[in-house]
């Protein structure tokens, strides 16, 4: 899995630093202690290696100049890009979104990933002073 993590982080930091991006993460801090489910899901958390990835494409990102920008996960996966509303009832199953004040509807993680954007974006807004620095 470390050799996966490598790869995998090296890609994305060559990809930010090509296309001149940043590269946005969740702060997955404690995710452990605030998720519980089966057994089976409580297994794959366990041995979820996120934090060995996020720490890969880290300081790769450091050593490239490729900005990374950590970001709150909180309600990331019940808000609507669209119109803001969060609820819990906007995700009825795992892999779908629609949301129940103006009917959007998209893949759960697309949505998911806009939100997770539009946050990263709303902190460099509040950082104007890094924005030339890379």
């Amino acid at each position: 899995m470390r050799y996966i993590n490598h790869c995998v982080s090296k890609r994305i930091v060559k990809i930010a630093n090509r296309e001149g991006k940043a590269i946005v993460l969740e702060n997955l801090l404690g995710i452990r202690e605030r998720t519980k489910g089966s057994k089976k899901f409580n297994r794959m958390m366990s041995g979820w290696n996120f934090k060995e990835l996020a720490s890969f494409i880290e300081y790769k990102a450091a050593l490239a100049k490729v900005p990374v920008i950590c970001v709150e996960p909180k309600e990331t996966s019940r808000s609507c890009p669209r119109c803001g509303n969060v609820s819990r009832y906007n995700r009825k199953t795992q892999g779908w979104f629609k949301c129940t004040r103006c009917g959007y509807q998209s893949d759960a993680d697309r949505v998911e990933a806009l939100n997770i954007a539009a946050k990263a974006h709303d902190a460099l807004r509040a950082r104007p002073w890094e924005k030339g620095e890379q």
